[in-house]
């Protein structure tokens, strides 16, 4: 009987250290998931800061190309094909 009862002591230890590495698991997991999701808003935010620098750096390219020419009259007139090129756009859309 004796024997039975240290068993069964045995098994109740074993049983509470189960518990505890349970709870000790769940919260390495709940603190590793919030740790993705910080990682993953992080890893969002970056990526909208690249695609704001590369538009930046594309219109940075097009100034470029205007004012690469030494002919002034010729920017400008490329500079004013743009803006009527919008205008007839802006009209498109709003009619």
């Amino acid at each position: 009987m004796s024997r039975s009862i240290d068993n069964i002591v045995l098994l109740e230890s074993n049983v509470n250290k189960l518990k505890s590495l349970i709870i000790k698991l769940k919260s390495e997991n709940f603190k590793i998931i919030n740790e993705l999701n910080l990682k993953e808003k992080t890893l969002i935010k970056k990526s909208d800061e690249l695609k704001e620098w590369k538009d930046k750096y594309q219109s940075l390219k097009i100034a470029n190309t205007f004012l690469g020419s030494k002919d002034k009259s010729l920017t400008k007139l490329k500079i004013n094909n743009l803006v009527k090129d919008l205008d007839k756009c802006i009209s498109n859309l709003s009619s």
